[in-house]
């Protein structure tokens, strides 16, 4: 495994990132904690949660699972998106609903409808939410500091000025140690364009949704997430013996200015897997470069009959 410095003060993250969005969600806290004791077992430091992850109950699940390790890892928290008001209710009903959606197709929609999307509120970037969302994420994560904290899915215009005073006074009392937007490519280019690498950024990146290479070149700073994004259409293109997900991880990885990429890994197979791809370098450069090539190509759609 690899490891990169992002900020001054932060144990070196892992370049392969534990991605918790499924956390204390799509499966229970029993997976959820031998998921992340083998990650950790597999050298894996850069963990990634938010307020929102596992209907608002996968920080302290992240808090729990790290007990002993605090100095050891990298934990990246998020606020502006909080868990719907329907998920306190339906708690209890959790277990239910991960069982369904382990077995039976098409659950996992069905289970977001009645539950709801993210809450929004106006005022969710305001000073007043987002000392309460901290005070919120270190209560739950059993810690009292962050080591990257994000405005989750933002406008670069709720980057205020009062805002950015309030993150660095954090910094300064050491509550966070850095902080940045985790948000489109839209907003993280526009951020980018003012505030440089004063800054950390997270946003989506895949060999079919090639944003990283929107922004400036430069040493490894960003942290990427939806690597797989689009492999159906991918391995629709592959012999049936070629999988396109070790493909899709090593060109997500080799991206320009990359340092971190973040996989949901609940499942010990599939952490395995993305960690053979990452320490066992088997694709040439001109292999990658054919790769990037076919992915590229557009979607050549028949006519109707």
């Amino acid at each position: 495994m690899d490891y990169l410095t992002l900020a001054p003060g932060l144990p070196p993250s892992s370049r392969l990132g534990f991605g918790c969005g499924g956390v204390m969600g799509r499966v229970g806290r029993a997976q959820s904690l031998r998921a992340i004791a083998a990650a950790l077992d597999g050298g894996i430091t850069h963990f990634d949660v938010a307020r929102l992850y596992g209907y608002g109950d996968a920080e302290a699940l992240l808090g729990a699972a790290l007990k002993g390790r605090r100095d050891k890892v990298v934990i990246a928290s998020k606020f502006g998106l909080t868990a719907p008001r329907a998920a306190g209710a339906l708690r209890a009903l959790k277990p239910i609903a991960q069982k369904l959606v382990a077995t039976v197709p098409g659950a996992r929609g069905v289970v977001r409808s009645l539950v709801g999307g993210a809450a929004q509120t106006k005022d969710r970037f305001s000073l007043a939410s987002a000392r309460a969302a901290l005070e919120r994420s270190l209560a739950a994560l059993q810690t009292d500091y962050v080591d990257l904290w994000f405005l989750h899915d933002c406008l670069a215009a709720d980057l205020t000025d009062e805002l950015r005073n309030f993150l660095d006074a954090q910094v300064a009392a050491g509550k966070i140690r850095a902080y940045g937007v985790a948000s489109d490519i839209e907003t993280v280019a526009a951020v980018h364009a003012v505030h440089g690498d004063a800054l950390v950024y997270q946003f989506p990146n895949s060999v079919t949704e090639r944003n990283a290479e929107r922004l400036p070149a430069g040493k490894p700073r960003f942290i990427c997430h939806s690597p797989f994004a689009g492999s159906a259409r991918i391995a629709g293109r592959l012999t049936a013996s070629r999988d396109p997900y070790p493909m899709m991880l090593a060109q997500a990885l080799g991206a320009p200015g990359v340092a971190v990429v973040l996989c949901s890994m609940l499942d010990e197979t599939h952490l395995r897997a993305n960690l053979d791809a990452v320490e066992h370098k088997r694709f040439s450069a001109m292999e990658m470069a054919e790769f990037v090539t076919m992915a590229a190509e557009p979607v050549i759609r028949k006519p109707a009959a």
